[in-house]
């Protein structure tokens, strides 16, 4: 079972680390305190690396992401509808009980969500298998480098946002939409599990290539990128993800209040970024005033 050492014991142990994990960087564990938490993660990391396989860590880590990134925000915002309907009506971008799903409707994408992700780790699993369960990414346990980590963060974010915008208009198109995309937009007031609402195809193409593909590049063809980086970029998706969808005008403004625009008029706000919905013209800010395309760089 991990454990983290006594602080009596902590700097000694992080003494005995690699020396490169905090090579390049302005700490040093004579001249200067970390933060408390950094020296103890750095510890529980070294042992869950030498306690388990490389694959095995890199699954671990991912579901764990996924479970903090999707499912405990996303039940958050569930139980706030549950627990603070008043509070939940008054910040709620689409606050009509009419438009509002109905519980069984909740219930029913809870599931849904639920099996999708199993879906996930099945697929992991059985990509491991193929792969002979070699991970895709360095598995260390050494920290990431801080500018590694911001340069594969930044990197990964608008990779994922261009091939996800353009996905994402290629299920609206009408050859698909109704296949393929129709299922997420069956709820027009969306909720934050709905993030996950989304057939098999749609999920593939528009939610796992585009997160996972950039970096697994970059890391095949260009320089490794350490499991870490790879999962503080995954968990800032999945955060977003789950505010773009919870409805609530509270929840990463304006992130949320476009997105929903989206499941309400369905042809404007593909992106999360949203800076290529505004080279397209498709980026639209408010439920009336300026039609669709009026700001941006034209229409795609």
């Amino acid at each position: 079972m991990l454990s983290v050492p006594s602080s009596s014991a902590l700097w000694q142990q992080l003494s005995e680390l690699p020396h490169s994990w905090t090579a390049g960087t302005p700490f040093s564990t004579t001249s200067i305190s970390l933060p408390p938490l950094i020296p103890s993660f750095a510890i529980f990391w070294g042992k869950l690396c030498r306690d388990y396989s490389a694959w095995q860590v890199e699954l671990i880590v991912t579901v764990f992401v996924q479970l903090i990134g999707f499912w405990l925000p996303a039940t958050i915002y569930q139980l706030i509808d549950v627990y603070c309907p008043q509070f939940s009506k008054t910040h709620k971008h689409q606050p009509d009980p009419r438009r509002q799903p109905t519980t069984s409707q909740i219930l029913h994408c809870i599931r849904y969500a639920f099996f999708v992700t199993l879906g996930d780790i099945a697929l992991q699993i059985a990509f491991g298998y193929l792969t002979n369960f070699r991970p895709v990414f360095i598995i260390s346990p050494q920290l990431p480098e801080l500018k590694k980590l911001l340069q594969h963060f930044v990197i990964g974010n608008l990779a994922r946002e261009i091939l996800a915008y353009y996905v994402h208009r290629i299920l609206h198109h009408p050859r698909f939409y109704a296949r393929y995309h129709k299922l997420h937009h069956s709820f027009t007031a969306p909720i934050a599990f709905t993030g996950l609402y989304t057939t098999p195809v749609e999920h593939f193409f528009a939610d796992i290539i585009p997160i996972v593909l950039p970096l697994a590049l970059v890391a095949h063809y260009y320089e490794p990128v350490h499991i870490l980086s790879f999962n503080a970029f995954l968990i800032s998706v999945l955060l977003v993800g789950t505010a773009e969808h919870s409805g609530y005008d509270f929840a990463q403004p304006p992130v949320s209040k476009v997105h929903d625009l989206h499941h309400e008029k369905f042809n404007v706000n593909y992106g999360t970024l949203h800076f290529m919905d505004w080279l397209h013209g498709t980026d639209v800010l408010e439920r009336v005033g300026r039609p669709v395309g009026a700001k941006g760089k034209g229409s795609a």
